[in-house]
């Protein structure tokens, strides 16, 4: 007993601090502990580790496939067809890696780097950099939780297929897409329940600049000789890189064929992409529909489904009843789809471009 309390007591904790639009916000997080919080200022807290909390609504998240072994310079360029601005003005960071994904978490650099230099003002060196919807402790598959952060709502959840999705919407904004579904209500400024904040991957703190240092001529002899050396493992290292490019080439290839470029290959794995995208709209849409029709039908037990049919596109439904019918035109524009009548059935497109 002695040797597991000893265990959790080693644990530091943190100095938590979140901008906003109305000020900056604070909280000392220690795991089983009573807690401090204020506005402003965060204090100087002795042995705690710093980190900053990107508000949610100025953070974007995405999970998508990537080849393997994708370097880490390389993960932007999964977002070039997605994001308005270039990889240069972003800071992206990996928070998970699902099988034959990535999850990443991206902020804008320049409103990082201001805000990192407000905290090193203030004498505070942050160690880790956290979206706002990392802290509470992760919802269960098929659940989801909603966090009330002033005039935005933050929603989170884990759809059944396992990808976890956030959402910051807007309280100016009516008909939350995810409103009707159940959410567990978060009504402080803070969570009630964290996440592992010890094991919580982020954005990159401050980099520490540089300083000069003048070398002595033992120094220099050292630091020529670790140059060489240092030559020598960058040719092995760029030995090594070309294997793996010829890997990886050939998994590209077993995927989307031989191709002639690597602008080629990287137009093709857009194509398989965009219409991996596509169907997964078309689904999201198909999955609205449903909830729509099917509150629908309870609220009218008069009526009943008589056939159903989706072909990866539309989705045909007939249904019978008494009374008038259900509002085809608003559930159809709910979800931006198009929709028609032929005979007694309503059918609905789903395409991207509907």
């Amino acid at each position: 007993m002695m040797r597991e309390w000893r265990r959790r007591g080693a644990s530091r904790p943190w100095l938590l601090l979140r901008p906003g639009t109305s000020g900056w916000t604070w909280r000392l997080q220690a795991r089983d502990e009573a807690c401090d919080q204020g506005l402003g200022q965060a204090p100087q807290v002795p042995g705690a580790r710093v980190a900053l909390v990107v508000p949610g609504e100025l953070c974007s998240h995405f999970q998508l496939p990537a080849p393997p072994r994708l370097k880490r310079e390389e993960w932007p360029l999964l977002l070039e067809d997605r994001l308005l601005q270039g990889p240069e003005a972003l800071d992206c960071a990996c928070i998970g890696r699902p099988a034959g994904e990535l999850r990443l978490l991206v902020v804008d650099r320049q409103r990082l780097d201001d805000w990192l230099t407000q905290c090193q003002a203030w004498g505070l060196e942050v160690e880790r950099c956290w979206a706002e919807f990392q802290l509470p402790a992760p919802p269960q598959a098929g659940q989801g939780w909603r966090w009330q952060r002033g005039d935005q709502a933050l929603y989170a959840r884990i759809a059944d297929d396992g990808r976890e999705q956030w959402l910051a919407w807007p309280q100016a904004l009516d008909g939350c897409p995810w409103e009707p579904q159940a959410f567990a209500p978060i009504d402080t400024s803070w969570p009630s329940h964290w996440a592992d904040l010890d094991a919580l991957p982020g954005l990159r703190a401050r980099r520490r600049p540089s300083v000069r240092i003048a070398l002595t001529l033992a120094q220099r002899r050292a630091v020529a000789a670790c140059a060489v050396l240092a030559a020598v493992w960058g040719a092995t290292w760029s030995a090594q890189q070309w294997r793996q490019a010829q890997v990886y080439r050939q998994q590209v290839e077993a995927v989307i064929g031989a191709q002639s470029s690597p602008v080629q290959a990287s137009r093709a794995l857009r194509a398989l992409q965009a219409a991996s995208d596509e169907m997964a709209l078309r689904l999201r849409r198909l999955e609205a529909l449903q909830a729509q029709t099917q509150h629908w039908l309870q609220a009218h037990p008069q009526w009943r489904v008589r056939a159903v049919h989706y072909d990866g596109q539309r989705w045909q439904l007939q249904l019978e009843g008494e009374g008038a019918a259900p509002p085809w035109q608003e559930m159809a524009g709910a979800v931006g789809a198009s929709w028609q009548l032929q005979g007694s059935d309503v059918v609905f497109d789903l395409g991207a471009g509907a």
